[in-house]
Formats: structure tokens, C-alpha cells, sequence
């Protein structure tokens, strides 16, 4: 394998660009970033690249990606970065068993549970990685990303060895990107799912930055969310410590507290959730027992459902 492998991103959306600038600025030119939208494939070629914003500093960086459409599937990957939204993955498999080598490895980002597991079904062939991201940032427009801070990125296989991410993890670290890779990536999927579980779907109901949790009964109904999370992930095999879960949770939250989070982006915009991936898959794990993460999953896809039926001025 050469030192800088050719390396793909399958949705040039808020994760994907930042991904980009750090593969940028880690030494990697030629990288290649499909999207579902001929749109974005045009705007981004109009500028020559996405545009990613550092919110602390205001600066702003060109990253000069190709821009490729889902339809023209012409590169061959060593390393291909899946950041679709979860809801999406099932489209995007076709293009990933497409691009990648059959020595590469798929690094799957999405938040929840059910994207990772489908991509190891459908692409048995290839080593299929899950990454676990630690970092915020904004899609403003179809060639322009905010990235609001946090460096790191952990990555590891289920499956077999994935030897191949020790590579990876250098280009991303030349510029500036804690990637590491992990032994049980599942324990660190269940600490990123309890935190999503509570920041996405309070935020996206009172479409709110953060800080909205940090509200007394934010922090009551993120404590019967927990509880229910724990105890989801007691039925998969993984002993988490509420007490220790939450404080985790407002730690991340105290850091975060002026971002918006994905599934609030994603309401704003007028698009569909990723609920059933995070909330609703711990309500499908408990059943009755998860009321509140029942509850929350229903109210989220009312509102998405509400598109179009509020009250006329």
C-alpha cells in the first residue's frame, strides 16, 4: 500500500467536508467526494471546491475536492469514508462496493445503530470499519461548512483485523485529527448513542441549540433517557454507569453548548431524522420498557410530518 493511498468520501455534507479538510491538510490532494445532488456536484465545481469555515478563528479554507455524482462511479479506493446521513445508507452501498478495492476498507460514520450493521451484511467481501465522530459542524450551503471544534475521530473492525487504518490514522493526524483506531469500537458507539440520544431529539423538538439541555428539565429528561439507554445496552452485552454516562453527557454538552445538533439541522432544513437510528432503536430494544425513548421517537417524526401544516399567518 502506498504512504498516501487514494482515499474517497461517499456525501459531501457537513462530515464529509470537514473530513476533507483535515485529508487536505494531512498532505492528501486528489480527493474525491460523491454526491447524491448534480446540483452540489455543479456548485462545488463552480468554486473550485468546498468551502469549511473555522467558527473559533473565522477563517475560512478552499479544500479542492472532486466533486463526483452517485451516478458516475470511477474511482477505485483504498480507503472510503461513508458520511451519509443513516436514512441514506442503504442508497449509498451500491456506489461503496463500486469504489472500493477489494483490499480497501469502508469507514462507516454514521451516528446510531443499523448503518454499520446493514454495510457488513451487504459488503461481506470487503473489511467494513465503523468510526465514531467527535466533532461539530454545519452545512450552510451546498459548497460552504461550519466547523465548530473537536479533533477526533475513533475507528476500529468487528469483523477481522483492520491492520490498513494504522495509514489512515497518520494522513489524519498530519493534519490535525486525533484518529484512533480502537479495539471495541461497539463500547465507544454506545457512549456517542447515549449522548445523540439526548442532545438530538431535545434540540430538534424545541429546535434549539444545545444549551437547551442544560435547562432543568433538560437535565430531568435526559436522566430517564439515560436510564433507559443503559439498560439497552445491558441487553446487548455493554454495563454503562448512568452516573458516570451523564456526567459525561454534560461535560460534551458544556463544550457544545452553542451548536446545533444534526437532527436539529436536519428539522430546520425540512429534512427527515435519523431517530430511528438512535432513540427509536433503543425503543425497538425495550419495547414497552422504553417509553421515553418511545415517546421521543413519535414526536420527532410528527414533526417531520408536519412539514407544510402549520398555521397560516
Amino acid at each position: 500500500m502506498s504512504r498516501d493511498p487514494q482515499i474517497c468520501i461517499i456525501g459531501g455534507g457537513s462530515v464529509g467536508s470537514v473530513l476533507a479538510y483535515f485529508l487536505h491538510r494531512g498532505g492528501i490532494r486528489e480527493i474525491p467526494v460523491y454526491y447524491a445532488s448534480r446540483e452540489s456536484v455543479i456548485e462545488v465545481e463552480s468554486q473550485g471546491g468546498v468551502v469549511v469555515i473555522e467558527k473559533k478563528s473565522g477563517a475560512e479554507y478552499l479544500v479542492p475536492i472532486k466533486p463526483r455524482h452517485y451516478s458516475q462511479p470511477v474511482d477505485q479506493c483504498v480507503f472510503v469514508l461513508n458520511a451519509v446521513k443513516a436514512i441514506d445508507v442503504p442508497r449509498s452501498l451500491e456506489l461503496t462496493s463500486k469504489i472500493t478495492r477489494e483490499d480497501g476498507v469502508v469507514i462507516m460514520l454514521q451516528n446510531g445503530f443499523g448503518s454499520l450493521e446493514l454495510a457488513e451484511e451487504k459488503l461481506a467481501w470487503l473489511k467494513v470499519a465503523c468510526g465514531v465522530v467527535y466533532f461539530a459542524s454545519e452545512r450552510v450551503s451546498r459548497a460552504r461548512v461550519i466547523y465548530y471544534g473537536g479533533d477526533a475521530l475513533l475507528v476500529g473492525c468487528r469483523r477481522r483485523p483492520c491492520g490498513e487504518l494504522l495509514v489512515l490514522a497518520e494522513i489524519f493526524k498530519r493534519g490535525g485529527l486525533d484518529f484512533r483506531v480502537v479495539d471495541n469500537i461497539d463500547h465507544y458507539r454506545w457512549i456517542k448513542l447515549a449522548f445523540n440520544s439526548v442532545v438530538n431529539p431535545l434540540t430538534a423538538i424545541t429546535r434549539s441549540r444545545n444549551e437547551i439541555v442544560l435547562e432543568e428539565e433538560g437535565v430531568k429528561l435526559a436522566e430517564m433517557i439515560i436510564r433507559e439507554v443503559c439498560e439497552a445496552a445491558r441487553l446487548h452485552g455493554y454495563n454503562l454507569d448512568p452516573t458516570r454516562l451523564i456526567k459525561h453527557i454534560f461535560k460534551m454538552l458544556e463544550d457544545s453548548r452553542e451548536n446545533y445538533s444534526s437532527m436539529v439541522q436536519d428539522i430546520l432544513a425540512g429534512r427527515n431524522t435519523e431517530i430511528d437510528y438512535i432513540n427509536g432503536f433503543i425503543a425497538r430494544t425495550l419495547g414497552e420498557r422504553g417509553l421515553v425513548n418511545t415517546v421521543l421517537t413519535l414526536l420527532v417524526k410528527l414533526i417531520e410530518k408536519s412539514r407544510g401544516r402549520g398555521v397560516k399567518g
